[in-house]
């Protein structure tokens, strides 16, 4: 009688860690699907020392990407962009030659936020929040300083 309450206790401990298990999954794919909601987050800008110079970005083609809302964002090829400062998502560039904004519920004033060569997202001034592109897009371009 004694291995009977054994193998049932395994299998309570199995259970129990099943379903430890499929939690952890589903609080991670709750974390995930809040970072990617599209919704604005608040974030804060290290802006570039202006002791230095600031690296410069100019894109030889057109760059075309996807809002969360859907809406499509398009950076002309040949824009220029300086180096503004840093959020932890990536570096922050401002368009040069006047302002450049995207359609949220309204325009709004936007930088580029850039990766490992990417656009990974906005950076909106007005309201130092961010907002991350569903699919990154790269770069064509060089960065200058």
């Amino acid at each position: 009688m004694a291995p009977l309450p054994v193998a049932h206790s395994l299998t309570g401990r199995a259970t129990r860690a099943r379903c430890q298990s499929l939690l952890a999954a589903c609080l991670c794919a709750l974390a995930l699907g809040g970072c990617a909601s599209g919704k604005p987050q608040r974030v804060s800008l290290v802006p570039v020392d202006m002791t230095e110079s600031a690296s410069r970005l100019q894109l030889s083609r057109e760059v075309v990407a996807k809002l969360p809302n859907d809406a499509a964002v398009t950076l002309p090829s040949g824009s220029q962009w300086r180096r503004a400062g840093a959020i932890v998502q990536g570096d922050v560039f401002r368009p040069l030659g006047g302002p450049f904004s995207i359609a949220l519920p309204r325009h709004t004033e936007a930088y580029l936020v850039a990766s490992s060569g990417k656009l990974v997202g906005f950076y909106l001034p007005v309201d130092s929040s961010y907002i991350e592109l569903p699919r990154p897009v790269v770069l064509p371009g060089a960065v200058r300083q």
